[in-house]
C-alpha cells in the first residue's frame, strides 16, 4: 500500500498549501530570504519593509529611524550567537534583539549575496567581486577571471563560489581556487555533513574536503539543505527529498503557481514558499487529494478500497474510479459500468464485488456482471470480507456468500428482517456485527447470531445509528446524526456530545493501529486520539465535506482513505501522527488588564531581545492587575496549540489556559513572582520547554520597613511633644490660675484699700458727731454690706452680675454720701440677662472708681455715673459713662496718680489673664468724650467679656 500511494498520477494527488499575502498581515509581498532562528521565530527578508518577524500569527517590522522608508533587504542569516544578519545594498545590519549595528561596505560595492562564519564574514557584490571583514576592515579576495558569482557558502572553513563557470573552492588563507565542477551551479547549501549545490542536471553533495558523495539527477534553481534531506525548487516544481524518496509537487499536485521562486523547511517539516507573490506554506505532505476525474458535476465517493493488486478503487454516484499504476480511469455507463450508485467495495475469492443501486455487481476477467440474489432489485448497501464468506447488507436484511452459493442469513437465524446498512468485524476477537436501522444491531460470535437491542441500559434502534466500528464482541463505537458519538464497553457507556464535536452529524466511522478514532461528518474529518482529545482534519485541495455513506471511510495497513464529495481524501498515517518537534513557546508582551497601556520604562531598566518585552519588571502595589501574551512557537498543527502557566511566588499549580494565548493575574499580591508559561499540543504530553519572566509588586509605602521605622519615631515623637505640651499647657494653666488669684487678691486689697476704709470711718464718725445718726447708720450699713459682699465674692471666681449690681450700689452710695452728693448714678442691667450669668469679681469698680476720683470728683457742678450690663451674642457688654472731665484734665490736676496707675495696671493684668484662661475675644475700651469744639464731656469705659454661665 504504501508504495501504491507513492506511485500515484501527479494529476490525481493534490496537496494543501495555504497561502499568506497582505491580507493576512504580511507587511511586503516580496520576500527575498526566509529562515527559522534557533530561536523558533522566523524571519523575513522584505523589498520595501526591511526586517520582518513572525512568529506563526503575527508580523513584526523592525528598522531604525535613520533608515529611508522603502528598505530592501536581500538576505537573511543567523550567526551561532544567535544574532539575525541582514544584507542592504550598500552594507550589513547585525540585530542583537535590542539595536542595529552597521557594518559599511568599501566605496561603490553593493551586497549580493553573504556567508558568516564564527570567524569571518564574507560577501560578494554585485560586480562579481569577493571581499571579507578581517580586523573590522574589509579586504578583497581574488577570484578566477570572469567567474559570475551565484552564490556564496563558508563550509569546513573554506570559501565556496557558485558560478556559471562551476563550483570554486579555496582556503581563505591561500588564493588557490579549487574548481569542483564546470557546470552552471545555481545554489549552494549545507547541512551538518555535506555541502549541496544545485544545477539544471544534479543535485550534487561534497564532503568538506570537496570529494563528491551523491548525485541525483534533478533541476533545481534554488535549494535549501537540512538533517534529513533537501528541498528544492525550479521554476514550476517543487522537489521535497526528507527521509523518503523524491516527491514532485506541480501544478498538478496544488503546488500554486504564484511567482514563488525559494523554499525552506523548518524543523517541524513544515514547507515554506517564498518570492515575488508572498509566501505559501505545506504545513504536511501526509494530506493529498484524488480528485477531478469526473465531468458530472456529483462524483461523490461513497465507498473506498485497495485492492489486493495494489489499484484504489472509488465508487462514486455513476460508477467507480480507479488508480492503478499511475493511471486514473473512471468507469461509469459510458465506460462498461451501467449500475448507478456504488455503495460498497470487497475483494472475496479471488472475485471483486460491487454493491449498487442496482443490485450486487461482481467483476471477473475485466467484465462486470449483476448477480442474480435470493432478493432481486434489492440495493446492496454493505459488503464485507469475514469469516471466511462474504457478508452482503441488503434492504432487506442479510445474506452470506461462500462456497459459491448464498444463503439467507436473516432467514436461517431468524434474524428480524430489517435494512442492514454496515458490517464490521472486531479485530480482537473476529466477532462479526451488523448495524440495522430497526433492530439494533446483529452480532455473530462463536458460531451464534444474537439481537443486541440493548447495550448497559440504552435502547440501540431508539438512537438510530448512522455508522459504527467493531472493536470485539463487547466493546463497539456508534455514531448518530443528532446524538454524537457513543463508546460501548463491558463497564458501560461514554458518550461524546454533539456540542464537543461542533454539533456535526455523525457519517461514518473507522479505527487505526494506533488507538484513534476517525470520524467522518457533515464538518469534516475528525480524530479522536486516544484520550479522547478531538481534532479537526483540514481538506487539502478542493475537497469541502465527506460522503454521507458509512463505507466512505477505510483505513487498510498506514493509509486512511476518506471519501468526500469531490474526490477521495488519503492520509498517510505513519507520518502523520509521528511526533513532531515540541513547540517553542515566547512571550510577546505585558499589559494591563483593564486598563490603559502602561508606559513599561518608568518600572524596568531594559528590555528582553527580540520580543521588547520589559525585563526585571518593578511594579507599585498598585499596579497588580496583569495579562501575559504567549505565543507557541509550532507551524505544524498551530491550530492545537494548548497553554498553561502558572506564578511561583503565589501557587505551583499550573492554571489550563487551553488555546488562549493570553495569561491573565489579577489582584496579585507585593512579592517577588517568576510568571511561567508551557505550550504544547493538544493530545501530546507536556514538555519542560518553558518560558520564565521573573517580576516584582512593591508592598505599598506604609508596609515598607523604613516607613513602618519612620512611623513609629513620628508618632512617637508626636507622643513625646503631645506629653509635654500637655504638661506644659497643665503647667501654664496652673501659673494663670496662680496669677489670677494674686491679681484677685491684689484687686481685693486694692478694693479694700485703707484710704477708701478711712475715709469712709471717717464719714461716719463726722455723722456722729454731727448728731446725724440716721446717716451715720445709713452709711454705716452700706459700709458693712459692701464688706461683706466683696469678702464672699472673693472667694469665687465668678459670681452673679446681680450680686456684682449689688457691691457696685454699696459702694457708690458710700462714695455718694462721702462726696456729699457731688455726683448722681445709674445702673442698667439688660432683661435678658438671667440670675446664673456670671462675671469675674471686683473687675468693675476700679473702673467706677477712677470715673467718680478723676472724673466726677474735680468737678465744679454735679456729675452723672452711668453704669449699663448689656447682653448680645452671647457676649456682656458693660459700660461705664460719666459725665466728668475727661482723662486730659484728670492728668494735669496729677491727683491720686500712683493709686490710678495701680488699680488700672491690675484691672489690665487681670483681662489679659482672663483672656488666656478663657482663650476667648476679651475686649476692653476706654474712649473720650468730646463736644464739636473738642471740649471734654467725660469717660466711657466699654468692656466686653463671654457671658458665661454659673
Amino acid at each position: 500500500m504504501l508504495v501504491l500511494l507513492a506511485t500515484f498520477s501527479i494529476k490525481a494527488q493534490i496537496y494543501s498549501f495555504q497561502t499568506l499575502g497582505l491580507e493576512d498581515g504580511l507587511p511586503s509581498n516580496q520576500i527575498n530570504d526566509f529562515i527559522q532562528d534557533s530561536r523558533g521565530f522566523y524571519w523575513l527578508a522584505t523589498e520595501g519593509t526591511g526586517l520582518v518577524r513572525y512568529d506563526g500569527y503575527d508580523f513584526v517590522t523592525y528598522r531604525e529611524a535613520s533608515q529611508p522608508e522603502r528598505l530592501l533587504v536581500s538576505e537573511v542569516k543567523e550567526d551561532a550567537a544567535g544574532n539575525i544578519w541582514a544584507a542592504l545594498e550598500n552594507g550589513l545590519l547585525r540585530f542583537d534583539g535590542r539595536e542595529f549595528y552597521d557594518f559599511l561596505l568599501p566605496d561603490g560595492i553593493k551586497v549580493r549575496h553573504f556567508a558568516l562564519s564564527e570567524e569571518s564574514i564574507l560577501i560578494s557584490s554585485q560586480n562579481n567581486q569577493l571581499w571579507e571583514l578581517h580586523n573590522e576592515q574589509w579586504k578583497p579576495l581574488s577570484l578566477p577571471n570572469d567567474i559570475s558569482v551565484n552564490d556564496i557558502e563558508i563550509f569546513g572553513n573554506e570559501v565556496w563560489v557558485a558560478s556559471d563557470q562551476g563550483l570554486f573552492k579555496t582556503s581563505k588563507t591561500t588564493e588557490f581556487w579549487e574548481r569542483l565542477d564546470s557546470m552552471v551551479i545555481y545554489h549552494l547549501s549545507f547541512d551538518e555533513k555535506y555541502l549541496y549545490a544545485s544545477s539544471n542536471h544534479e543535485i550534487i553533495g561534497y564532503e568538506s574536503s570537496g570529494v563528491k558523495k551523491s548525485t541525483r539527477k534533478e533541476k533545481v534553481l534554488f535549494l535549501q539543505a537540512g538533517e534529513n534531506g533537501y528541498s528544492g525548487l525550479n521554476n514550476d516544481e517543487l522537489l521535497l527529498s526528507w527521509n523518503t524518496e523524491p516527491l514532485h509537487l506541480g501544478e498538478e499536485n496544488g503546488f500554486p503557481q504564484k511567482g514563488f521562486t525559494k523554499v525552506y523547511t523548518d524543523n517541524f517539516g513544515v514547507v515554506w514558499l517564498f518570492g515575488g507573490e508572498g509566501m505559501a506554506k505545506l504545513e504536511s505532505q501526509s494530506l493529498k487529494t484524488i480528485t477531478d476525474f469526473s465531468e458530472r458535476a456529483n462524483h461523490q465517493v461513497n465507498a473506498v478500497k485497495v485492492l489486493d493488486n495494489g489499484a484504489l478503487v472509488g465508487g462514486f454516484s455513476s460508477g467507480l474510479v480507479v488508480l492503478k499504476d499511475s493511471i486514473l480511469k473512471v468507469k461509469d455507463a459510458k465506460n462498461g459500468f451501467p449500475f448507478g450508485l456504488t455503495l460498497a467495495i470487497e475483494e472475496f475469492d479471488q472475485t471483486r464485488w460491487y454493491g449498487t443501486e442496482a443490485g450486487l455487481i461482481k467483476e471477473k476477467n475485466n467484465q462486470y456482471v449483476p448477480v442474480n440474489l435470493p432478493y432481486p432489485g434489492d440495493f446492496v448497501f454493505a459488503l464485507k470480507k469475514a469469516k471466511n464468506a462474504l457478508w452482503i447488507g441488503l434492504g432487506s436484511g442479510l445474506l452470506s456468500y461462500a462456497n459459491g452459493r448464498f444463503e439467507r442469513t436473516s432467514e436461517k437465524y431468524k434474524l428480524p428482517a430489517a435494512t442492514v446498512f454496515s458490517i464490521s468485524e472486531a479485530k480482537r476477537d473476529n466477532s462479526l456485527w451488523c448495524a440495522t436501522y430497526t433492530q439494533g444491531f446483529y452480532r455473530l460470535h462463536n458460531d451464534n447470531w444474537e439481537v443486541i437491542r440493548e447495550l448497559n441500559g440504552n435502547r440501540l434502534d431508539s438512537l438510530r445509528f448512522s455508522c459504527f466500528t467493531a472493536i470485539s464482541k463487547n466493546e463497539i463505537w456508534a455514531g448518530s446524526l443528532t446524538e454524537g458519538i457513543f463508546h460501548f464497553t463491558e463497564k458501560g457507556v461514554e458518550h461524546i456530545s454533539p456540542e464537543q464535536l461542533n454539533f456535526a452529524e455523525i457519517l461514518s466511522i473507522e479505527t487505526d493501529d494506533y488507538g484513534n478514532i476517525w470520524v467522518g461528518t457533515n464538518k469534516g474529518l475528525m480524530q479522536i486520539d486516544p484520550n479522547q482529545n478531538i481534532f479537526s482534519i483540514p481538506f487539502p485541495g478542493s475537497l469541502s465535506r465527506v460522503s454521507s455513506s458509512p463505507q466512505a471511510i477505510g483505513i487498510q495497513g498506514d493509509q486512511l482513505l476518506m471519501g468526500a464529495s469531490e474526490g477521495i481524501q488519503v492520509i498517510d498515517l505513519s507520518s502523520y501522527l509521528v511526533e513532531r518537534q515540541h513547540p517553542g513557546i515566547v512571550l510577546t508582551d505585558v499589559k494591563m488588564f483593564l486598563g490603559e497601556q502602561m508606559e513599561w520604562r518608568r518600572f524596568a531598566e531594559d528590555s528582553l531581545p527580540f520580543t521588547q518585552v520589559p525585563s526585571e519588571l518593578t511594579l507599585p502595589h498598585d499596579l497588580n492587575f496583569l495579562s501575559f501574551n504567549l505565543s507557541g512557537l509550532s507551524s505544524f498543527n498551530a491550530d492545537r496549540l494548548q497553554y498553561r502557566y502558572r506564578l511561583s511566588g503565589q501557587s505551583d499549580e499550573w492554571a489550563y489556559a487551553g488555546n488562549r494565548k493570553e495569561a491573565i493575574l489579577s489582584n496579585i499580591k507585593p512579592g517577588n513572582y517568576v510568571f511561567e508559561a508551557q505550550a504544547t499540543r493538544l493530545g501530546e504530553e507536556w514538555g519542560t520547554e518553558s518560558v520564565t519572566y521573573p517580576f516584582k509588586i512593591l508592598r505599598p509605602v506604609w508596609e515598607r520597613w523604613w516607613f513602618i521605622t519612620l512611623l513609629i519615631l513620628v508618632i512617637g515623637s508626636l507622643i513625646t511633644l503631645f506629653i509635654y505640651d500637655r504638661v506644659r499647657r497643665v503647667n501654664q494653666r496652673l501659673k494663670l490660675e496662680n496669677e489670677l488669684i494674686e491679681m484677685e487678691r491684689k484687686a481685693l486689697r486694692l478694693q479694700m484699700n485703707p484710704h477708701f476704709i478711712f475715709n469712709a470711718l471717717d464719714s461716719i464718725s463726722s455723722f456722729i458727731f454731727k448728731n446725724d445718726p440716721r446717716k451715720a447708720v445709713q452709711y454705716l450699713n452700706n459700709f458693712a454690706k459692701l464688706m461683706r459682699l466683696t469678702l464672699e465674692s472673693s472667694m469665687e471666681h465668678l459670681h452673679p452680675v446681680e450680686t456684682e449690681v449689688s457691691i457696685l450700689k454699696n459702694y457708690l452710695e458710700l462714695e455718694k454720701l462721702r462726696f456729699q452728693g457731688k455726683f448722681d448714678y445709674e445702673i442698667e442691667l439688660d432683661e435678658e440677662i438671667d440670675y446664673d450669668v456670671g462675671i469675674p469679681p471686683m473687675l468693675i469698680q476700679p473702673h467706677v472708681e477712677n470715673a467718680i476720683l478723676h472724673g466726677l470728683k474735680p468737678m465744679e457742678s454735679d456729675g452723672q455715673l452711668d453704669i449699663r450690663f448689656i447682653l448680645e451674642e452671647e457676649m456682656l457688654e458693660i459700660q461705664i459713662e460719666d459725665n466728668g472731665v475727661g482723662r486730659k484734665r484728670a492728668k494735669e490736676l496729677k491727683k491720686r496718680k500712683d493709686h490710678r496707675s495701680m488699680a488700672t495696671k491690675i484691672n489690665k493684668d487681670r483681662l489679659r489673664l482672663l483672656k488666656m484662661a478663657v482663650n476667648q475675644n476679651i475686649e476692653i475700651r476706654i474712649l473720650d468724650k468730646e463736644d464739636e469744639q473738642g471740649n471734654a464731656l467725660g469717660t466711657k469705659v466699654i468692656l466686653k467679656l463671654p457671658a458665661e454661665n454659673i
